[in-house]
């Protein structure tokens, strides 16, 4: 059911591109326990209102041509989803729904949990500057070591400027931004001590996945 037009969406375009799909599963929601009589437009009339919906599917068993009582609504953005899964428990045909996000948003969800363990788990390096040619390395470690597990410290001498650099290495990253919220411009014998984040190497990003919806077994796309 194709409520812009009133025929199907044209898949071929989709096809040609997986990252076409990807975006589009972000844009759709998963409906389980919809109720037997209910049809497109049924959907169509619930959904309208958390967003301008492109395409509505029920999916039947290709025997009976019945429902299985599951479909999918396709929404024009993806800011669209999260209204329409705060709709589920509510009633169609006579029958409450189940709404969820697309298996594409729990994958995104998942990924940057993982990205934020795996950035959490990095030693953190601050940059230090302006510091008081007086104070050495023991110094320092005293300094930060209330944050947290202080792996490493050093001083950076320059035998021609005024103030030294220095460095201090965190086993975690929480740790090192608890740091340098608290040290950063802290008067150290008479200097202001300036503290710098260094921003962590990113991992590496995993490839698109998703239910990619011309793919899934028993959902006739033509």
């Amino acid at each position: 059911f194709c409520p812009r037009g009133g025929g199907r969406v044209d898949r071929s375009a989709a096809n040609k591109d997986t990252e076409d799909g990807f975006e589009r599963d972000l844009r759709t929601v998963f409906i389980a326990q919809v109720a037997r009589k209910a049809d497109e437009r049924d959907l169509f009339a619930f959904f309208c209102e958390c967003g301008k919906v492109t395409d509505v599917r029920i999916i039947k068993d290709t025997q009976t041509k019945r429902s299985k009582g599951i479909a999918y609504v396709e929404f024009e953005t993806m800011e669209s989803c999260p209204a329409a899964v705060a709709k589920s428990g509510q009633i169609i045909c006579g029958f409450p729904c189940i709404i969820q996000a697309s298996q594409a948003e729990k994958n995104i969800a998942a990924k940057q949990a993982a990205q934020a363990a795996a950035l959490k788990d990095q030693p953190a390096r601050i940059n230090l500057s302006n510091l008081h040619k007086d104070i050495g390395q023991d110094d320092v470690q005293a300094l930060f070591s209330p944050f947290g597990h202080v792996m490493h410290a050093s001083i950076q001498r320059d035998h021609t400027g005024p103030t030294n650099r220095g460095v201090v290495t965190f086993k975690e990253m929480d740790e090192a931004n608890k740091a340098v919220a608290a040290l950063n411009g802290f008067d150290l014998a008479g200097q202001r001590l300036i503290c710098v984040l260094q921003a962590p190497a990113a991992p590496p990003p995993a490839p698109p996945g998703g239910m990619h919806m011309q793919g899934m077994p028993g959902m006739p796309m033509g």
